[in-house]
């Protein structure tokens, strides 16, 4: 008998036992899925498991992690837990899940049946591989200086990922960059006062930092997953997604009050006067409209194509909304609020006087920050699904362009002044070791600002004089 024919006889056997093997390793070690607060966050992102297993995710981080499906056979929301949640799956199919808090944090489940590749996501194995910057630095430099927030980034110095890299946009080289130990997943940041002020975003407080010497100065405690800050003047507005609230602050850090918001509010917007807000909560799948003199709620809808009429007869599921917003703006004459889906991929607009839905359309895969240009003309969505921006205009709320070439995982915008006074937008990217630079005259890519390789997690970006 030749080695072939013995091959091809053995073969069936071979096939059985890794069969077994495999039923034998995912029957007896898939069934503890480990939440932390570093990439890839659910480990192992990927599980094949057979019918009527249970699996349990330990809960190893700092923050705060449901766990809620996008996708599959029966909808699975944990609601917020500090130890471990359990769940049976007993009808076979591919579970998508997320967390509802952190929406890039996403595993899947296959039960009785393979994953499709597919469903799998691109940083399950992490890091990712490195990528190849497509473009030249910009040809017309910028004024003052850029900080991003790499949150996923590592340091020897320090427990937990993070950090700030501030660039010189008079000759796009890195600065600094700051791994100060606070920082526990850095995600948004606001300049208030010549301080710039940083949420940790898988834990309970603020990150101070002196603009000019770039020292940290102060923590402040504001609550469970501090997501964006912005403020005006005499009033700082932090979003603390964990606890439903809006965190208020004095100049000088104080809590002056919390006051509740819809479920896991997140990114937020002024108007140019400081006294509308738009805030989009995530869990809930709703924008709220705030007046900040009295800092109470005008009016709040559900992300949906039917909000224009009543949410009783819309009869949404509250525990499984799937829009989840994760930012809303507002004009600058605080006339119209906005906010995207990333979840639904749609855009979603309202007259704030009128309290009522003006439109919704898709935009994209995966929409992210919204944010109005300086000339309130255009808002500019980075879509993570995509790598791309959509720009809509603010005169027909109608997409008059996508931008293609952004980076992966496309997240936020800042804008900056050019040299030539013109206007720069800057676009973070999480899964992308660059920024991507946008003319706002042109609305084309104008080039790029090349990160360390490791700096992966680009996700608040700032631009200060």
């Amino acid at each position: 008998m030749t080695k072939q024919h013995k091959f091809f006889l053995l073969l069936p056997l071979v096939i059985a036992a890794g069969i077994a093997g495999y039923f034998f390793l995912f029957r007896a070690k898939a069934n503890t899925v480990t939440i932390s607060d570093s990439a890839p966050w659910f480990f192992p992102t990927v599980l094949e498991i057979a019918p009527n297993t249970t699996v349990t995710w330990q809960l190893k981080a700092a923050a705060v992690h449901p766990v809620m499906t996008l996708e599959g056979p029966e909808e699975i929301h944990s609601g917020h837990f500090t130890r471990d949640f359990s769940h049976t799956f007993t009808k076979p199919g591919v579970y998508v899940y997320i967390c509802p808090i952190h929406p890039y944090m996403r595993g899947v489940i296959g039960v009785g049946a393979k994953v499709p590749p597919e469903k799998i996501p691109k940083w399950a194995s992490w890091p990712p591989p490195p990528s190849q910057i497509p473009g030249e630095l910009p040809p017309v430099k910028g004024a003052g200086h850029i900080w991003v927030e790499a949150q996923f980034q590592e340091s020897e110095t320090k427990s937990k990922p993070g950090s700030i890299l501030i660039i010189n946009a008079d000759s796009w080289q890195i600065d600094e960059i700051i791994t100060d130990e606070s920082l526990n997943n850095p995600h948004n940041l606001w300049e208030i006062g010549g301080k710039i002020i940083v949420t940790n975003w898988f834990d309970k407080y603020l990150s101070v930092f002196d603009k000019f010497s770039r020292q940290l100065v102060d923590h402040v405690l504001v609550g469970e997953s501090p997501a964006h800050v912005m403020g005006t003047g005499d009033k700082i507005y932090v979003t603390v997604q964990g606890e439903d609230a809006l965190a208020i602050l004095d100049d000088e850090y104080e809590i002056l009050k919390k006051v509740r918001a819809p479920k896991g509010p997140h990114g937020h917007w002024m108007s140019e006067d400081g006294r509308i807000m738009a805030v989009a909560s995530t869990e809930k799948g709703k924008i709220s409209v705030w007046d900040t003199e009295s800092d109470t709620i005008l009016f709040e809808e559900f992300l949906d194509d039917e909000s224009a009429v009543s949410h009783e007869d819309m009869h949404i599921d509250e525990e499984h909304n799937h829009s989840l917003p994760l930012m809303a703006g507002i004009t600058d004459d605080g006339r119209f609020a906005f906010a995207a889906g990333n979840g639904d991929g749609k855009f979603y607009v309202f007259d704030v006087p009128g309290k009522k839905f003006v439109k919704a359309f898709d935009i994209g895969s995966g929409p992210v920050q919204t944010v109005p240009s300086p000339d309130g003309r255009f808002v500019l969505v980075p879509l993570s699904g995509s790598g791309e921006v959509a720009v809509v205009s603010t005169k027909n709320w109608t997409i008059v362009k996508k931008i293609a070439n952004v980076g992966a995982g496309a997240h936020g915008v800042a804008y900056g002044k050019r040299q030539d006074g013109k206007w720069y937008a800057y676009v973070s990217n999480k899964f992308a070791a660059w920024i991507t630079v946008i003319d706002m005259e042109t609305l084309d890519i104008a080039g790029y600002i090349p990160l360390p390789p490791d700096a992966w997690g680009g996700q608040g970006i700032l631009v200060t004089n």
